[in-house]
């Protein structure tokens, strides 16, 4: 009985205008995100990230030729790889940074006490991990849908088109007294529901197959594109996670249906429904959860940054002080005036480090506080699903970072065993004259990278796809109750 409930149901909804509306909306948007991505996004972001990699490698090539030089200058530009997954979700990626800093500074002392203010240093201080603000965007966020990739395609068309296949679904049997006519067989409402709920999600299936097929057909048959089989696992689960989106609208929409006996009162309820959770929940709560929490700006921090570099001055007495016991530049220089400088210098690059980091992990927890309220929309669980899943947006941002971090000390690991094989070093770090002054094989140097594997996203998009679930469940659960004690004469 379930199957003929089902076959009636596909076979009413795919002579329906709204199938047909669908099919053709959801085909067009699908080709033309993918031949947006493989005609000019994709193309610039790669042509981009392989001449500003090109550049840091010679960078680090050039610096190689001095062990001392490469210690204090450190690694350079650190930038993000361009995930080829970005045509299904764009995930502010555009406006994030793309890259991590690792920066250094330097200058040069005179002496005070001679006649003729006689140069007496030329001192570099230890780098340090530097975040680029000046592309980022205070909301970022926030779910923003104006990207046309698959969230916007899936996340608001297809959550539309779900109510729009169930709104009359039960309410407009009661209209016309079919329902009745149907409950009058031997059949239970389970049944009928599931009858229902199969053929909407079947039918709806279609043109979103479909769609997707021709948009990854389009995407594969580009040259400049080569997915890895860990991608096409990715893309099954980004498919798998969108069915069970569109799902719990469908059963959304069931229960609203079950609910009215009029079919324009439940298409009216459910599209305010659909407003407040799919639209305004996850802008208008997201802004004021993002006001709430409040960062430090960028010249703030450089005040701060200002007051603690002036309390190491002062506990140091000043660099005039460093100088009268004497410069690291002497020949041959002393152990203490080496370390003394040694430890000025890494304080004043610590105390950076530390601010900088802080500062971005203020932005970091203001980002999640924000998503956590912003969740209450399920097109923003979605959206932050497919963006961990196809590697963008801020998940793979914090990872991003988080990897930099990492590799900091990595780098940091390698200079101090190469300099342990020079017995002609003082082997202080980081002074650029307490360390070996010989070159160092650029192919030795320990590469900065980040891998995209299915553990990695899957496990960042943990959170959201058992939300998903969860809802999906609970809306079945509440569309199940409620059609049990519906009046259906």
């Amino acid at each position: 009985m379930i199957w003929q409930i089902t076959k009636r149901e596909i076979l009413d909804n795919l002579t329906r205008f709204r199938f047909a509306l669908t099919l053709i909306l959801v085909i067009a948007l699908m080709v033309l995100n993918a031949m947006i991505f493989v005609s000019s996004q994709y193309p610039q972001r790669i042509a981009e990230y392989s001449k500003d990699t090109n550049q840091a490698a010679e960078s680090l090539k050039t610096k190689s030729s001095n062990l001392s030089e490469l210690a204090v200058k450190g690694p350079g530009y650190l930038y993000k790889p361009v995930s080829p997954l970005t045509f299904i979700a764009m995930g502010e990626d555009k406006n994030l940074p793309k890259r991590v800093e690792g920066a250094s500074s330097g200058g040069y002392g005179i002496d005070m006490t001679t006649p003729d203010f006689s140069f007496r240093y030329s001192w570099s201080a230890n780098w340090w991990l530097q975040y680029p603000q000046h592309t980022s965007r205070k909301n970022d966020s926030l779910p923003s849908f104006t990207e046309l990739d698959w969230t916007f395609i899936i996340g608001l068309v297809m959550s539309f088109m779900a109510i729009l296949f169930t709104y009359d679904t039960i309410s407009g049997e009661r209209e016309t007294g079919t329902l009745s006519l149907l409950m009058s067989n031997s059949v239970s409402r389970a049944t009928v529901l599931l009858g229902k709920f199969i053929g909407a999600f079947l039918t709806i299936l279609i043109p979103l197959f479909i769609g997707v097929l021709l948009n990854l057909m389009i995407v594969n048959a580009s040259r400049l594109i080569s997915l890895s089989g860990g991608e096409w696992v990715r893309i099954g689960i980004i498919f798998v996670t969108s069915a069970v989106y569109i799902s719990g609208f469908l059963w959304l929409g069931l229960f609203i249906s079950s609910q009215f006996s009029h079919s324009s009162s439940s298409l009216l309820t459910l599209l305010l429904v659909w407003i407040v959770f799919v639209v305004l929940i996850p802008n208008t709560m997201g802004v004021l959860a993002s006001g709430s929490q409040q960062v430090s700006s960028r010249s703030e921090i450089s005040r701060i940054e200002k007051t603690k570099e002036d309390e190491i001055d002062n506990r140091y007495k000043g660099r005039d002080k460093l100088y009268r016991m004497g410069s690291p530049s002497d020949t041959p220089p002393k152990i203490e005036v080496l370390r003394m400088w040694a430890d000025y210098l890494k304080e004043h690059a610590d105390a950076k480090s530390s601010i900088n980091d802080e500062h971005l992990n203020k932005q970091f927890a203001q980002v999640e506080f924000t998503q956590q309220i912003t969740r209450l929309s399920p097109a923003a669980i979605y959206k932050y699903a497919v963006e961990s899943l196809s590697g963008t947006g801020f998940a793979r941002h914090k990872r991003f970072v988080q990897r930099a971090r990492r590799y900091k000390q990595q780098f940091i690991d390698f200079i101090k065993s190469e300099d342990k094989r020079d017995n002609d070093s003082y082997h202080i770090y980081l002074l650029k004259e307490g360390l070996s002054q010989k070159p160092v094989p650029s192919n030795s140097i320990p590469k900065f990278s980040e891998r995209l594997t299915v553990g990695v996203t899957f496990g960042g998009a943990i959170l959201d796809l058992g939300l998903l679930v969860s809802l999906a469940l609970f809306l079945f659960t509440v569309a199940s109750l409620a059609f049990m004690r519906v009046d259906v004469k």
